[in-house]
């Protein structure tokens, strides 16, 4: 069996040095054919043709940046800034010769490229940390809550399937190469197969957080209450993608962890108590409204807004008194989501509440409260949004 384990690993890794072969070449085809056609652009065209459409050169070399940041989006970046930085030290030498007007429109065009290998990367490497990014952006505008159900949605991304057996999988586990163990760990979760658990388990501390991410994750889908502690363990991992992956995996268990959550949430670690909070609103059962609501108070604010978020998730009218509390909350983003989450009480006490938000000192804030009004047919909410139009689009006093 370890014979066949080990023609199979090689094999592998032939099939993947010829597939990096086949993917080199395609970005060095369209690198040198890029080179040409600067080349032939800078040496041979009309002088006039080409000041027109020289700040388009640049971006002659888009595609196999594009192709750098999708298939090597780690290492790829390097040489995007080489090939960045040769193009700039060409428009610095052209223009030394006369022949270039503008060569701070090439230096800006390179900076755009760049950004876009950047973004581009990240995407390939983890969807979630572009949506991290936008979700903050559209949180300090007010608008988290639409993001966050646009993107809650399955993930439609075609996933890297392991081909073998399951022996070649738990293999692959211990790869020099990370993207390996990280597609490793998140193919034993497809399998589901129970005796995955503790290979799984054992990378849970894996360098890399991505595999330590997608061992979580997976721990979560096969479901084996073996995983329940460790998981908690990983809520204290040093990295955010980490306690994240503990978080879903914890969620994906159900009820069979709602009590060693409950638990969690009185752990000394906050990184812990936040994740839990996240893993029971996953969960969704009514059983954590208490400890969620006594974490409303905690020292905190991570926590505070995980627990404000939960409880709007799954909670009822019962809970309305604590979020009201909540809306005085020295965090903006927790009085963002208590905001949030009174508004699907569906009680009359939250009407007085969130007119009174609109005056809050920050503007992310009013504009969550001015949604959440509007979504409430009652004549004193009606008042209260006229009023304020008023008073936001009222003009400054004229001097006397």
């Amino acid at each position: 069996m370890a014979s066949y384990i080990r023609t199979s690993h090689e094999g592998n890794k032939s099939f993947a040095d010829s597939k990096d072969t086949v993917k080199l070449a395609i970005i060095g085809i369209f690198a040198v054919c890029s080179l040409v056609l600067t080349t032939y652009m800078i040496g041979f065209m009309d002088r006039e043709l080409f000041l027109s459409i020289y700040p388009l050169i640049p971006h002659l070399y888009l595609i196999p940046i594009i192709l750098l940041a999708l298939w090597y989006p780690k290492r790829g970046l390097q040489i995007t800034i080489l090939l960045i930085a040769a193009i700039l030290v060409l428009t610095v030498f052209l223009y030394m010769q006369g022949t270039v007007l503008d060569p701070f429109i090439s230096l800006l065009y390179a900076g755009m490229d760049i950004a876009i290998f950047v973004v581009l990367a990240l995407y390939a490497k983890d969807r979630t940390l572009v949506e991290s990014f936008l979700k903050g952006f559209f949180d300090h505008s007010g608008l988290g809550e639409h993001f966050e159900e646009s993107i809650r949605r399955p993930n439609e991304k075609a996933k890297v399937k392991f081909e073998g057996a399951f022996e070649d999988v738990i293999q692959a586990l211990h790869s020099d190469d990370e993207e390996v163990r990280e597609e490793a760990a998140r193919a034993l979760g497809e399998l589901n197969d129970p005796r995955a658990v503790g290979p799984l388990i054992s990378i849970l501390s894996d360098e890399n957080r991505y595999v330590r991410r997608e061992a979580a994750k997976s721990l979560g889908r096969i479901g084996d209450e073996r995983a329940i502690e460790p998981l908690i363990n990983s809520l204290k991992d040093d990295d955010r993608y980490g306690r994240e992956g503990a978080a879903e995996g914890l969620g994906e268990m159900g009820e069979k962890a709602v009590e060693p959550l409950i638990d969690a949430m009185e752990d000394p670690d906050w990184h812990v108590r936040m994740g839990a909070a996240i893993a029971l609103r996953i969960i969704g059962d009514r059983e954590a409204i208490e400890p969620l609501v006594n974490a409303l108070e905690d020292e905190n604010r991570f926590v505070r807004r995980e627990a404000t978020k939960s409880i709007g998730r799954i909670g009822d009218r019962s809970v309305v008194g604590p979020l009201i509390k909540a809306l005085e909350d020295p965090d903006r983003s927790v009085r963002m989501r208590a905001v949030s989450a009174l508004s699907k009480c569906g009680d009359e006490r939250v009407i007085e509440p969130l007119i009174g938000m609109l005056n809050d000192e920050d503007s992310g804030v009013r504009l969550r409260a001015i949604r959440a009004l509007e979504e409430i047919d009652d004549p004193r909410v009606q008042k209260a949004l006229d009023n304020n139009i008023s008073e936001e689009w009222s003009p400054p006093p004229k001097d006397t």
